[in-house]
């Protein structure tokens, strides 16, 4: 008799989704390599850049990411000079500013990110890409 556990990873959104994001942000992190940034550091710059100058607070909801987590993603981002960290009037809310250096670091991985993208649609196929876009930002609903 099988171990009732052994059926879990099959029916688990959670490992499955964990386990493609893994192999996903690998792929990605090998052909940004030549940029210097890995996944995780263009898409919070890019975040920084379409939320233009958010608070923290802000920047962590647009990126569905807690606090604490984009904290500690920003340190090694502002130790790079790619963003700045500024204080608001009450100082209890501080704003991420993409450097010049910031933005030239995003224009410079641009091309990197879009060959890794163009990767995943060939092996995964156009079509099926799409479809798994579009019920990923179904997922993200479950929880707004």
């Amino acid at each position: 008799m099988k171990d009732r556990f052994s059926e879990l990873p099959a029916l688990c959104p959670a490992f499955n989704i964990r386990a493609a994001s893994r192999i996903i942000t690998q792929l990605f992190d090998e052909i940004l390599k030549p940029s210097g940034l890995q996944v995780t550091q263009f898409t919070v710059l890019v975040g920084i850049h379409i939320f233009d100058s958010p608070s923290i607070s802000k920047l962590a909801k647009g990126l569905v990411m807690d606090r604490t987590t984009i904290t500690r993603n920003l340190k090694p981002l502002e130790k790079e000079g790619f963003i700045k960290m500024e204080s608001g009037d009450d100082k209890r809310t501080t704003f991420v500013k993409l450097t010049p250096k910031g933005k030239s670091a995003i224009d410079k991985t641009l091309p990197y990110w879009e060959k890794a993208r163009s990767v995943v649609s060939k092996e995964f196929g156009a079509k099926q890409l799409e479809e798994l876009l579009k019920d990923l930002a179904d997922v993200r609903e479950i929880k707004n």
